[in-house]
């Protein structure tokens, strides 16, 4: 049966091992907010505009008129 000293003894070489093989990332974590700043912002279509369906991209015309035929 072990004593408790012992047990002490493989808990902290337990917590000094864990230290070894996880190191600590908490210096390399970026805040969300911060991680879009070296990106160009991109246009990004929200539906208000008013486009002729003649000018679309050909993609969306074919899918377009896939769903429709």
């Amino acid at each position: 049966m072990m004593t408790e000293e012992v047990i002490k003894i493989y808990q902290k070489s337990i917590e000094r091992l864990d230290e070894l093989l996880i190191p600590d990332i908490s210096g390399a974590l970026m805040p969300f907010p911060e991680s879009n700043q070296f990106e160009e912002t991109q246009y990004i279509y929200n539906g208000e505009e008013k486009i002729p369906f003649n000018e679309r991209d050909s993609e969306y015309q074919q899918i377009f008129k896939g769903e429709f035929l």
